[in-house]
This record gives C-alpha cells, sequence and structure tokens, in this order.
C-alpha cells in the first residue's frame, strides 16, 4: 500500500555479568529465555556480550550450545577443572596459601577440604616464621597471582567452537576485559565496531575477560595485558548499544547481585561478615560489579537525556527555520532501558568459588525463578 513503511523488528541483546561459579544462574536464566520464546534454543539472540564467567558463558552460547548441554557440562565442573595453586608462589609459602584458600582448591568430589590441615612441620613453626613466609611472597621472585588457570583453558576448550564464533551463523560476540597497562576497557567483538574490523575471538580473549587481579594470572593479546573486564565494566551497555546502531534494542541484562535493592534489607539479608580471605575478596567483587552496573544505567539514562534535548532542539529548529540551532550531525537515539533479571537477595559469599553440582543446582532453578519473575513484570 502507497505510504506504508514496515518497521524492523527490534535486535534483541543478552547482557551476562561476571561472578565466577555462579555463573551457573546463567544456564537456568538462558533455560527461561529459550522456554518464553525469547531465543532460540542452540542459536542466542542477535547480540551476547559478557565479562568474566558472562563472556565465557556468551561464547559457549556462540559456539551454538543449546541449553540441555550447557547444564551437562556445568554439572560435570569442579574446582580442579578451573584452578589450581599457582608456581609463581616461592616453596616455603606454598603450605601456608594452600591452607588459607583451602575452599578454592579442592571440591567434594575430589575429597574436599573440610579435613585439611597444615602439614605438622609447619604447624610446629613460630609465628615469626609464618610471617617470615608471608614476606617472601613478595621478593625474591616475580609474582603475577595466586592461583593457575591452565586447567581451565582445557576445560574451555571442550566446550568452544572458534570456528562457528567467528563465522556468519553465529551472533554477534562482545568480550570485555580491561587493559591493565593503560586502565583502559577493551571490548573484543567478532563483528565490525566503532570502526573497527571484526575481530577472531580465540581463548586468549575468554581468558582474558575472566583474568581476576591478582587471584588469576593477566592475559597476554597481542602484546597487551589484560584483567577481568568487570574491573571496568561489569555489563558492558555502551558497545551492545554501539553495534546495534540505528537498530530498536530489546536488552535483557543478567546479575548475579540484587541491583536496585534496599540497602537495609541488604544488610539485614547479607547474615554473618565475612569469615576468611576468599569470603572478603568475594564481598568486595560483589559490590565492585554492583557499582559498575548503576554507572553503566546511569549512563544509559543521561544518554537518552541527551537524546531527547537534541531532538527537541532540532524541532525547535525546524519551527523557527533556523538551522543555526541545529546540533551538528546524527541526532543520538533513545534506547529503551534493560530489563534487569537478577537474585532478590544476595547470594552465599562462598557461591561464588563453589563448583559443586548442588550449588549448580540450585543456582539453574534460581536463575530460571528470576528470569520468569522479570520476564512477567514487564508484561
Amino acid at each position: 500500500m502507497e505510504g506504508s513503511t514496515m518497521s524492523k523488528p527490534k535486535k534483541k541483546a543478552l547482557v551476562l555479568s561476571g561472578g565466577g561459579a555462579r555463573g551457573a544462574y546463567h544456564i537456568g536464566v538462558l533455560e527461561a529465555l529459550v522456554e518464553v520464546g525469547w531465543m532460540r534454543d542452540g542459536q542466542g539472540p542477535d547480540i551476547i556480550a559478557g565479562t568474566s564467567i558472562g563472556a565465557i558463558n556468551a561464547a559457549a552460547l556462540a559456539s551454538g550450545l543449546g541449553v540441555a548441554r550447557l547444564r551437562q557440562i556445568w554439572m560435570q565442573m569442579h574446582t580442579e577443572d578451573v584452578h589450581r595453586l599457582s608456581d609463581d608462589l616461592p616453596p616455603l609459602s606454598r603450605p601456608l596459601v594452600r591452607f588459607l584458600m583451602r575452599s578454592v582448591l579442592t571440591s567434594q568430589a575430589h575429597g574436599g577440604s573440610a579435613g585439611y590441615t597444615l602439614p605438622a612441620s609447619e604447624r610446629a613453626q613460630s609465628a615469626q616464621k609464618v610471617f617470615g613466609y608471608l614476606a617472601d611472597l613478595f621478593r625474591a621472585r616475580p609474582f603475577r597471582s595466586l592461583l593457575d588457570t591452565s586447567p581451565w583453558r582445557t576445560t574451555l576448550a571442550g566446550w568452544m567452537d572458534f570456528a562457528r564464533i567467528n563465522g556468519p551463523a553465529a551472533p554477534a560476540l562482545l568480550i570485555a576485559a580491561t587493559d591493565l597497562q593503560s586502565g583502559r576497557l577493551e571490548v573484543f567483538c567478532n563483528r565490525s565496531l566503532a570502526g573497527r574490523p571484526a575481530q577472531q575471538i580465540t581463548m586468549e580473549h575468554l581468558m582474558a575477560s575472566s583474568s581476576i587481579p591478582i587471584v588469576y594470572p593477566w592475559t597476554e593479546i597481542e602484546g597487551g595485558k589484560y584483567w577481568d573486564g568487570a574491573v571496568l565494566a561489569n555489563t558492558p551497555l555502551d558497545p551492545v548499544i554501539d553495534l546495534a546502531g540505528d537498530d530498536d534494542l530489546d536488552i535483557l541484562v543478567v546479575m548475579m547481585t540484587p541491583w536496585n535493592a534496599d540497602p537495609a534489607l541488604l544488610r539485614e539479608g547479607a547474615g554473618i561478615m565475612p569469615q576468611d580471605l576468599v569470603q572478603a575478596l568475594t564481598l568486595t567483587l560483589d559490590w565492585a560489579l554492583l557499582a559498575s552496573y548503576h554507572v553503566a544505567f546511569e549512563a544509559l539514562e543521561q544518554h537518552n537525556r541527551l537524546a531527547d534535548a537534541l531532538t527537541r532542539l532540532a524541532d525547535a529548529a525546524q519551527r523557527l527555520g533556523d538551522p543555526n540551532l541545529l546540533p551538528p550531525g546524527r541526532l543520538p537515539q533513545p534506547v529503551a532501558l534493560p530489563t534487569v533479571i537478577a537474585p532478590e537477595q544476595l547470594m552465599p559469599l562462598d557461591w561464588i568459588i563453589d563448583y559443586e553440582e548442588e550449588t549448580h543446582q540450585r543456582l539453574f532453578a534460581l536463575g530460571r525463578a528470576d528470569a520468569l519473575r522479570a520476564l512477567a513484570a514487564r508484561g
């Protein structure tokens, strides 16, 4: 019919946050998204972005893995498949560090850590000797990390199909990392982004995005050294919007921390304070990830306010016939605010490093329930 136009369907974008072993939560969310028809199983949405474990699960989706297969490989994964004590540690310090980090080094499937104690020779040492061990950590040899992620490389090699990830059948994939030498966010993408040609996504990009500072070693890519993308952007919204261009977007953001809860309720539900080094690091990471998303969300709101103001200015210029009022360049397009899928309460601190079947099952169920609740709320 003359004068009619066909509007393009909205592009769908899925943004997966970091959170270590809590990444099993993503799988429950994906199950719900397939169930309600938001995305096709084994195909994914148009755009997938991720940071840290979110980048891992995003790349698995881009590899063509379906929900059932993702559940299966998560259920088969244990702590020993992710990391081990780093060879960077001096021999004298290794027993003490192993004791301090025992909860992240041995899974229940391989004997657990409840019965782990320091060797008799170490228990007999004086406090002065123990502190001497700690001092030895920071001198005499280069130090990159407490844990070695070589097992993670081997595990992920069985998940990923890089030929598909870098081919036309895969959705657009964006992976966030932090350049540790410049402090800048780096986003690797298998499509042309911000004037840069498409990049070949490799295992190094996945390792870079999940290289938790100090805990895991940095990853080198073409001479650059990278840490976990969550340092700067746990939920990389801006590059997703840039990639979509003028296309309308339906964005789902998956968080693993309550993002808009009442602070008093968070304090009430937090339970006990951190009881060891790992729990303290976990809680620190929780708040850093949450702050990162709030910054991204506020930036998107500001983008929309600017787009609205410039549109009004352009309308005024047209009505007044004054081209000098026209803003330079193309007008920015408003972006619909994302739908956030997140738990209502803080997850237990230990879940961030708990690669156990029972916890995975809980996270699958929690992710599915939270996703169905968030989707129902938006109608």
